[in-house]
């Protein structure tokens, strides 16, 4: 059995690789389209 403190590592991680894929994105991209910023406005809720 794995331990809960490397589960919320792992989870904590995981989560913070997401957020900072979505602030890369807004720094790579010089004029973002309207289907991309509809889209970065969704995920965070869904």
């Amino acid at each position: 059995m794995e331990s809960p403190i490397l589960h919320a590592l792992m989870g904590g991680l995981f989560t913070w690789g997401l957020t900072a894929l979505g602030a890369a994105s807004v720094f790579l991209t010089r004029e973002p389209s309207r289907k991309l910023l509809d889209g970065m406005l969704a995920s965070p809720p869904g």
